[in-house]
């Protein structure tokens, strides 16, 4: 089993335009709203990939109310500690002329330190009984920066992997836990270690220094370049198969949710699956890169991308 632990749930809006014109008057062609926080994108496509997934983290208000029916929908499980105050929205707008997202995120509710020892017991409970634990977003106000490390501690104490996807200082508390797989974008890896590494040979360095921090595997996404994983002993570029994208949103948690499903039904552990888990993990996120709502795949075209994803060993 997979369990996705998504500390700041949100409902995902995303308005798409022809064009969009600063200090004017916009008008939205389109309005896709749907359950959404990274971790429960990851979540949603790791349930179309068959895997059995149990989605956690904090949900408040009447937003709450429309995410947790949203996943339940979808055949998710669900076992999220309710808070006081409305979770969050939101809004990715996608410009068809310049093609690049604009993402407007609302910072969520306050969350009572009681809330956060219930989500840390219930985090334990479930780990007993997973493979997997993914740790995905931003925290929430009132949440501390070191939350996800404690958890991912925990996880571990239970037997399960985990994997960490979070940014500033949750993913650099978090990396201290040493979780099995960290995902950073070029940019966060950069705002991690103080500065941009541009060229593969400079992230591939930046990555080994996470490994020296405990991690088994680093895994850093760079668009339409694919990806470079790096674990003690190897390190591999990912290329992605040629598609026409038109939305990025969600590609990330796409690839973590693919990592996450080959890895809680392999028989080995890392580092052995791990480029296979990253042919499944690139295939979903070209599958979510056609469609406009985040954190959606077809089984088909995942299927039909994976034997076009290129894994070279460097």
């Amino acid at each position: 089993m997979i369990t996705t632990v998504t500390a700041n749930a949100a409902i995902d809006k995303t308005y798409h335009v022809k064009r969009i014109a600063l200090h004017d008057v916009n008008r939205v062609a389109e309005v896709v709203a749907v359950p959404g926080g990274k971790g429960i994108n990851v979540a949603k496509v790791a349930r179309t990939l068959g895997a059995r997934v149990t989605a956690s983290g904090f949900l408040g208000g009447t937003n709450g109310q429309f995410i947790h029916q949203g996943i339940e929908q979808r055949g998710i499980a669900s076992d999220f500690v309710r808070v006081e105050g409305n979770s969050r929205e939101t809004i990715a707008i996608l410009d068809e002329a310049g093609g690049t997202p604009t993402e407007l995120l609302e910072p969520g509710p306050v969350v009572a330190e009681a809330a956060q020892h219930q989500l840390a017991e219930k985090i334990a409970a479930l780990a007993k009984a997973s493979k997997v634990v993914v740790f995905s977003g931003s925290l929430p106000r009132g949440v501390p920066a070191d939350f996800y490390a404690a958890l991912i501690q925990a996880a571990k104490r239970e037997g399960a992997l985990t994997i960490l996807d979070a940014s500033g200082e949750p993913l650099a508390r978090g990396i201290d836990a040493a979780p099995a797989i960290c995902k950073p974008n070029r940019e966060e890896i950069g705002q991690l270690l103080g500065y941009r590494p541009d060229s593969r040979r400079e992230l591939l360095r930046a990555a080994a220094k996470l490994i020296d921090k405990g991690v088994q595997a680093v895994i850093v996404s760079m668009d339409r370049e694919g990806a470079i994983a790096v674990t003690a002993h190897a390190a591999w570029h990912i290329a992605p198969p040629p598609i026409e994208a038109v939305n990025s949103v969600g590609c990330g948690d796409a690839m973590v949710a693919g990592i996450a499903c080959h890895l809680d039904r392999g028989g080995s552990a890392l580092p052995d699956e791990l480029p296979e888990a990253l042919r499944l993990g690139t295939a979903a996120a070209a599958s979510n890169a056609l469609h406009r709502e985040a954190g959606f795949v077809r089984l088909q075209e995942v299927t039909t991308f994976l034997p076009k994803v290129r894994i070279t060993r460097l």
